[in-house]
C-alpha cells in the first residue's frame, strides 16, 4: 500500500529502524526461523531477531487501517561453550534488560500503540549451531496512525 505517493513501511521495518537508531551495537536480523540461525553465524552478536510474524490483525476504522502484527522479537548473545546455569543467566539478564529498553524505546517513538501490561518471555539458552542465549518476548505490536484506505 503506497501513502502520500510513497511505499508505507511496515510495522517490522519501522522496528528495524528503531534497532539500528537505539541499539547500534546490536546487529538486527528479520526472517523466519529457518534462516535466522544461518544469519546470526554471519553476524557480530549482540542480536536483536524479529522472527517473520504469522499473524496479525489489521483493524478498519473511519477510513483507515491499522496493522498489528503478532512479533517475536529475540534478544540473544553469545555464552561459553559448555556455559553453566551461572553463565547463561548473566547472559539471559543482559538480553532481559536489552528486551526492556527496546519496549521503553518502541513507546517513547510515538508510533504505535503503548505496550503495557505484563509481557511474557522465553529464556533461550545454546539452541543454535553457535552457543547463544537470551530472551524471546511475544509482542502484538499495532500501529498508532494506520494510513487512509
Amino acid at each position: 500500500m503506497k501513502e502520500n505517493g510513497m511505499q508505507r513501511k511496515s510495522v517490522e521495518g519501522k522496528l528495524k529502524d528503531i534497532a539500528n537508531e537505539k541499539f547500534p551495537e546490536m546487529s538486527w536480523v528479520f526472517d523466519n526461523w529457518k534462516s535466522i540461525d544461518r544469519k546470526l553465524s554471519k553476524l557480530s552478536l549482540p542480536a536483536i531477531v524479529c522472527v517473520m510474524p504469522v499473524s496479525g490483525t489489521l483493524t478498519f476504522k473511519n477510513g483507515r487501517v491499522k496493522d498489528k502484527p503478532n512479533c517475536y522479537l529475540v534478544f540473544l548473545d553469545k555464552a561459553q561453550k559448555d556455559a553453566d546455569g551461572d553463565d547463561n543467566e548473566e547472559v539471559y539478564t543482559r538480553m532481559k534488560d536489552e528486551a526492556v529498553r527496546f519496549v521503553k524505546e518502541l513507546n517513547k517513538s510515538g508510533q504505535f500503540e503503548q505496550i503495557d501490561g505484563e509481557i511474557p518471555y522465553d529464556v533461550i539458552s545454546e539452541g543454535m549451531s553457535d552457543v547463544l542465549t537470551g530472551v524471546g518476548i511475544p509482542l502484538s505490536i499495532k500501529e498508532l496512525m494506520g494510513v487512509c484506505i
